[in-house]
Formats: C-alpha cells, sequence, structure tokens
C-alpha cells in the first residue's frame, strides 16, 4: 500500500508538469510541423559515449589530449545493466574494489588500493555518506590517481564524481517501472522540457521498495531533483538544481571470522549457517535524510574566457542503531555456558576463567559452539550543515605559436556535524545479580533476538561536534606547444583547519575533563605536472607526476602546543600511459603504469603520536570502451594492483580488501535493422581476486567471479509521440549463484555477496 501511494504521488507530480509541457505543445506545434522528423527505434548509441573531461584540468581537454587517466560510466550502461546504486557501477572500472561500507548503508570502495568513502557531487565534496542513487546522474567520472589539483584533499588513489542530470534543449519524458527478486520494486519519472527559449527545466523522481536475501530487511527510499537553466542574457546562464532524497535501509554487518588452528576463517564456511541469518537485530537501521541545493552563474567574459561560479549548501540528519559485536567466546561442546547464552560457574571465583576459556578459544571441532558480546550503540541526532563557494575562470592565451589554455580557480568549504553517540553496556552473559549486564551471550547457531535493550536516551549522552574550514587555490596551464605536443603545469595552495568538542563538561579538581580540540590552520602545496605527445592521429603518449595531501585532523601535535596540527597525509604519482581510439574515433582504449607513495600518516609508538610512511601502490591498468560498430557497445578493463602497507606493526603487509587482480567486461549488442531492429542483449563478467580480510593479513577473502546477462526489446511508439520507444527488459545478476564475500570491515564485520538474483522492467521516452 505504502508502494502505490508514493507511485501515485510521484505521477501526480510529473501530470502536474506535464501541464506545462502541455502549453508549450500546443505554442510550439507550428513550428514543429515544418520541420523534417526521423524516427529511430532502439536505443541513441550517443548515450554510451562521453569524449570530453575537464575534471583534472578545469576546462575540457578530449580524450588523447588528457594526459592522465580518467573511466567514464555513462547512464545508458547503468539502465543495461539494471543498476541502482554507485557501488555496483563501480564494478565497470578496473582497479576498484569494495568496501564494507558500514554495514552496507553507504558508499565505501579502494581505488588503486586506497580506501575513498567520500563522493564528489557535480565538483563538490558531499559530506554525507549513503549508497548514492543513481537515478539523477548523468555519468559517473572516475579519477585515478592524486587529484587535489582541482578537488582539494583527496586521497591518493583517485575519486569519484557524479555528474547530475541537467534540463535538456529538447523536450522528454521517459520512465520506468521495474520489479525484481528479494520484493524489489522501483519506480522512475524523468521530465525535461524548455519553458521558453532561454529557460528550461527538468524534474527527476525515484522511489524503491525493496528487502533483501538477508533476514528482517527492509529498504525504502524517495529521491526528488529539480532542476533549471535560465538564460539571463546572450551571455549569462544561471543553473539552479535541487535534490532531495529520504531512505532507511538495514545496517547489516554481515557474517564474522573466527580464530582457527590454521588462522581466522569465515564463520559460514567452517559451520552450516544460512547466508540469510543475521546476527544483529531487526532495530538496526540506517535513516537519512538528504537536501542539497545548489546555484551556478555561467558568465562569457569574451575573448575565449569565461567565469563560473558556484554556491551550494547541505543539510542532512541521520539516526543509526546497531548491535554491535564486540568479541568471539569459543567454547566446546560441553564448556561452561548454557543454551540461553550465560556463563556457568560453580563459584564467582571461577567467572573469569570461564568467560577468558571463550576469549582464547580455538573452533578446531564443528561441536564446538560459537557466541557473541554484542552492545546496542550508534549515531543519533546527526546533523550536517556544509557551505560551499567555487569559482573558476578559464581562457586561452597565445604566445606566438604556442596557446595556452589555463584555468585559474578556488573553493571554500565550511562543514559541521553535531551528533550523540548512544551506547548500552556490554552483554556479557553474567546475572545482573552479580552487578553484571544480565544480557546473555549471542548464539550463532541458534540466534534469539531481542534481547539487547533500545531504550537509549539520547539526552544521557553527551553531543559532540565536528567542524572543519577549509579554502584552496589553484591554476592550471595546458601549454599547446605543437598540434602534437602539450604540457600540463598546475598547482594548488590549501589551508585547513577543524576542531572537536565531545560534549563533556564535567570538571575534575577544577579543570575540564572534556575535549574541545580546535586545531590552527595549515597549508599544504600540491603540483601537478604533465606531458601529452601525440604518437599519430588516434595515439598519444602521457607522463604525468601529481601530488595529493589530506589533513591530520584526529589529535594535535601537542609536543608543539594543544592546537598545532600534525602535517598532512603527502601523497605523490608518478605515471606513465598510452591511449588509443579506434573505429574513427568510436572506441577508446588506455593503459597505465604507476606508482603511488603515501605519508605522513599518524602513528603511536610507545604511547607517543608520531607521523611514518603509510602505504605504496603500484600497479598497471588497462581499459577500453566504446562502440566498434552500429549497434555493439563495449567496457573492460584489467587491473593490477600491488600495494603494501608501511606502518609499524604490520610493514609489508598488504592493505584489507585490496585485490591482486581485478577485470571486468560487459559487452551488449542491439539489432539496428531488419526484423529484430530494437532486439538488444548483453553479458558481463566481473572478476576480483583474492583479498586480505584485515591488515594483519590474517585470513582472506576467496576470488569471485560474477557473471551477468540482460536482455531487452525497444520498439517505437508513436502513439507516445513520433519519436517515442519503449523498452522491455529482464536482466540476470550473478547468474551463476556463486556465493562470496563483498568486502571486509574487520575480523566481525564480513559482506556477504548477493546471490542469483532476477529483474524485469517496462520502460518509455519520448
Amino acid at each position: 500500500m505504502k508502494t502505490i501511494q508514493k507511485t501515485f504521488a510521484l505521477t501526480a507530480l510529473v501530470c502536474s508538469c506535464q501541464l506545462a509541457y502541455a502549453q508549450n505543445e500546443i505554442n510550439s506545434k507550428t513550428k514543429e510541423d515544418s520541420i523534417e522528423r526521423i524516427s529511430v527505434t532502439g536505443t541513441a548509441q550517443s548515450r554510451y559515449v562521453i569524449k570530453e573531461s575537464s575534471s583534472l584540468t578545469g576546462f575540457p581537454l578530449d580524450f588523447l589530449e588528457l594526459p592522465r587517466v580518467v573511466n567514464i560510466i555513462p547512464e545508458q550502461l547503468i539502465l543495461d545493466q539494471k543498476i541502482t546504486d554507485l557501488s555496483e557501477a563501480l564494478r565497470n572500472t578496473p582497479g576498484v574494489s569494495l568496501g564494507d561500507g558500514f554495514g552496507g548503508t553507504n558508499d565505501d570502495f579502494l581505488i588503486r588500493g586506497f580506501r575513498r568513502n567520500t563522493v564528489y557531487r557535480d565538483g563538490f565534496r558531499r559530506a554525507t555518506n549513503f549508497k548514492t542513487n543513481l537515478s539523477n546522474v548523468e555519468y559517473t567520472q572516475v579519477v585515478k590517481g592524486p587529484a587535489s589539483i582541482t578537488y582539494g584533499q583527496v586521497e591518493p588513489g583517485g575519486l569519484v564524481d557524479i555528474a547530475t542530470k541537467k534540463p535538456l534543449a529538447e523536450k522528454r519524458f521517459a520512465g520506468e517501472a521495474r520489479v525484481g527478486s528479494f520484493n524489489d520494486q522501483f519506480a522512475l519519472l524523468d521530465w525535461s522540457t524548455p519553458i521558453n527559449d532561454s529557460a528550461a527545466i527538468r524534474v527527476v523522481g525515484s522511489i524503491q521498495d525493496a528487502e533483501s536475501f538477508r533476514d528482517f530487511s527492509d529498504i525504502d527510499r524517495d529521491t526528488l531533483s529539480i532542476s533549471g537553466t535560465f538564460d539571463l542574457a546572450p551571455s549569462t546562464r544561471l543553473n539552479l538544481s535541487y535534490e532531495y532524497r529520504d531512505e532507511s535501509r538495514p545496517l547489516d554487518r554481515g557474517t564474522i571470522t573466527v580464530p582457527t588452528p590454521d588462522g581466522r576463517a569465515v564463520l559460514n564456511e567452517v559451520l552450516d549457517i544460512p547466508l540469510s541469518t543475521r546476527f544483529g537485530e531487526q532495530y538496526e537501521v540506517f535513516e537519512s535524510n538528504f537536501n542539497f541545493f545548489d546555484a551556478t552563474l555561467e558568465q562569457e567574459l569574451g575573448d575565449n574566457w569565461n567565469l563560473r561560479f558556484s554556491t551550494a549548501y547541505e543539510v542532512s540528519s541521520a539516526n543509526d542503531l546497531q548491535a554491535r559485536p564486540l568479541a568471539v567466546a569459543i567454547f566446546d561442546a560441553d564448556g561452561p555456558i548454557s543454551e540461553d547464552g550465560f556463563i556457568e560457574f560453580q563459584s564467582p571465583a571461577d567467572i573469569s576463567a570461564n568467560i577468558n576459556e571463550g576469549l582464547t578459544g580455538v573452533f578446531d571441532d564443528p561441536t564446538d559452539q560459537v557466541f557473541l558480546i554484542r552492545r546496542t550503540d550508534g549515531n543519533q541526532n546527526a546533523d550536517v550543515d556544509v557551505l560551499y563557494l567555487n569559482a573558476i575562470v578559464t581562457g586561452e592565451v597565445q604566445t606566438g605559436n604556442i596557446t595556452h589554455k589555463i584555468a585559474i580557480g578556488g573553493s571554500y568549504r565550511d562543514f559541521e556535524r553535531k551528533d550523540n553517540f548512544v551506547n548500552s553496556a556490554n552483554s556479557d552473559g553474567l546475572p545482573a545479580a552479580f552487578g553484571f549486564s544480565g544480557i546473555p551471550l549471542f548464539d550463532v547457531s541458534n540466534p534469539v533476538y531481542g534481547n539487547l535493550p533500545t531504550d537509549l536516551n539520547t539526552g544521557d549522552f553527551a553531543r559532540r561536534t565536528f567542524s572543519s574550514e577549509d579554502y584552496g587555490f589553484f591554476i592550471n596551464d595546458y601549454i599547446v606547444l605543437t598540434d602534437d605536443l602539450g604540457v600540463l603545469i598546475g598547482g594548488r595552495l590549501d589551508s585547513v583547519k577543524s576542531g572537536f568538542n565531545d560534549g563533556v563538561t564535567a570538571f575534575t579538581n577544577g579543570e575540564t575533563t572534556g575535549t574541545d580540540l580546535k586545531l590552527d590552520s595549515i597549508s599544504e602545496f600540491s603540483p601537478q605536472v604533465a606531458v601529452n605527445y601525440k604518437m599519430t592521429s588516434n595515439s598519444s603518449l602521457f607522463a604525468s607526476y601529481s601530488e595529493s595531501f589530506a589533513p591530520n585532523t584526529d589529535t594535535a601535535n601537542t609536543e608543539v602546543s594543544n592546537s598545532k596540527q600534525f602535517d598532512p597525509e603527502d601523497s605523490e604519482q608518478i605515471e606513465l600511459g598510452v591511449k588509443a581510439e579506434f573505429f574513427g574515433g568510436r572506441l577508446q582504449s588506455s593503459v597505465s603504469i604507476y606508482n603511488i607513495e603515501k605519508t605522513n600518516v599518524l602513528s603511536t609508538e610507545d604511547g607517543i603520536t608520531t607521523l611514518r610512511d603509510g602505504q605504496t601502490s603500484e600497479g598497471i591498468e588497462f581499459s577500453i570502451s566504446g562502440q566498434p560498430t552500429e549497434g555493439m557497445n563495449i567496457i573492460a578493463g584489467y587491473a593490477y594492483t600491488d600495494a603494501e602497507i608501511e606502518v609499524d606493526g604490520v610493514t609489508g603487509n598488504k592493505p584489507r580488501n585490496v585485490a591482486d587482480n581485478t577485470f571486468n567486461l560487459w559487452a551488449s549488442y542491439e539489432f539496428q535493422k531488419g526484423s529484430l531492429e530494437g532486439l538488444g542483449i548483453g553479458g558481463g563478467y566481473f572478476f576480483v581476486d583474492d583479498r586480505f580480510g584485515n591488515d594483519a593479513n590474517s585470513y582472506t577473502l576467496d576470488s569471485y567471479g560474477l557473471v551477468d546477462l540482460s536482455l531487452w526489446y525497444t520498439l517505437a511508439t508513436p502513439g507516445l509521440g513520433e519519436d517515442g520507444t519503449m523498452r522491455f527488459q529482464l536482466a540476470v545478476k550473478n547468474l551463476l549463484d556463486e556465493e562470496y564475500y563483498s568486502a571486509s570491515g574487520g575480523d566481525l564485520r564480513i559482506n556477504i555477496g548477493t546471490p542469483r538474483s532476477v529483474f524485469a522492467s517496462v520502460s518509455f521516452a519520448f
């Protein structure tokens, strides 16, 4: 019933927009009658290709000019693969592996071996992290390597920047209704129209109501995006947009690992426990509400110079509560623990030894009993407010026979987050009569739910405040020395200051016991130098050196002062690569090798915080994408990643979740003529190699390969309009039903991969 109501509301919203559409249709009917129309059946092939990128320069450079690697995932590929979330879309990019994503509630990924859980939205570093819905995304850019030059503080492996949908020059109304496995129901409406010769609007809305193969899991997500483009003058344009999303999804920590004589092992591989079984509780839900407003003014300054000024405001709220696993206890079949999870003892003097028996136990027999020590905790009333300002001036300068493409820009970001971290007592399996919690341990083989407390009053817990303020200025100069040779030189200066208050105001002996950390600002310069040589008309060779930084904001360098900030993490990359285009530029390919070094990572030695080398990563990547023939589309990639930790205690180990080898392939073909015109088929294979589950490298998650298949039929529907089409599609994900573990969040948080799932959809566009 709830889904029906939401569908009705969404339909009503777009239908109201259709009133304006109809009026505009009447006004333009006479003009359109004089224009020759060409009817196309099938998917417009232009929807698979994006030729240029300005992400690393500030001005557009085409594929062969750009001396770096940027992988682009177009919207049509997302539709063909029936993808809803960003994490799944990133399978189409080599060198990307997944993190656990806070129990599957947000985006979490590693690029070239470095973890990144922040997503950029139209160039803004979004503060609120959640599972990005792709309903309002035109395409996704995966920038490889350090990108501080235009983005500010980033991890050195790269970043993900989504480009949202903007109003179209022509009228378009599209929609989709989808159903799938695990009661997945999804609906989308996308409407764009010019209002007059100088203005256009676009409205995109979606709803999703789904369950999961995991027990007591329900996903409820609503999104609405409104954007407008207004030409205020022949040389002035204003772009406005607003995005709203409201979501509730389970915070599911997956399964756990247990110690065995041969090292740690995933529990489901040593005990017959269904993959659907959760070790959490029904109340484990992440709820979020997100609002994002942005305005961009574009001004032509004349003589090939342009100004672009953007401002945005983000406000969000979230609540999460989880049954956090703290430790695993293993007892022999006749061990000192009852069936209901309480430690057995003859006298209080036995308690410590009996508990220690479980905590030091090793799973070495199928009859062993496995229990979890848990507690309830979470972030309540988490409120985020962020103000963004971006400005950039671009243009060209001619000095003799040399052309300079120049971008000069700056950015400002003011961030604040407040929350209450709440937590209950730990379950200890000991009676309250003896002064313990009275909460039993959790039996993973015979789970009993509902024993952990949930009535935690936020007023009993301190309200924490996190804040930061940063700004930066950059300049890029792409020097066209000859028709074949270009040099990119740039640099960025950033300044960052941050603070943290734990909300504690208690006093002891006249002194405050709480933390009120206010770090002084610190500055960092990040250069970029690259050379691009066009070897032939369809191939180029490039070499680049780039740096990035990320501030160390967790603690002060108290050896200097209580407000002195440690030097930021520094990273540098050297990259060499070759790019080529085939079939008249319709197919693009690149091969690159790189070496990344990260230093100034905070580490603790003998109780003293210090800076140490952090991590290195080197590897090779290959990617290919495009349309070798009409109707055929392909995107494929391979990456070898050799990442190594350099922090004491785990020096020489590999970071968790980083696969040595990843491979992705998706190919599709849609008949362009004949009796099968409009019929399309697509298939993909996505391989992820073995990964270590922790930085100690004490266990591995096995490699896996997923096979997906999609079949669709697109037909002309003149009743919807002269260019109207409808598409009927059936998609199968994980066709071979492979059991796999997609990521680790630690020894007690192992994500379980989704089994085979089937989706059917009907979509239209005119």
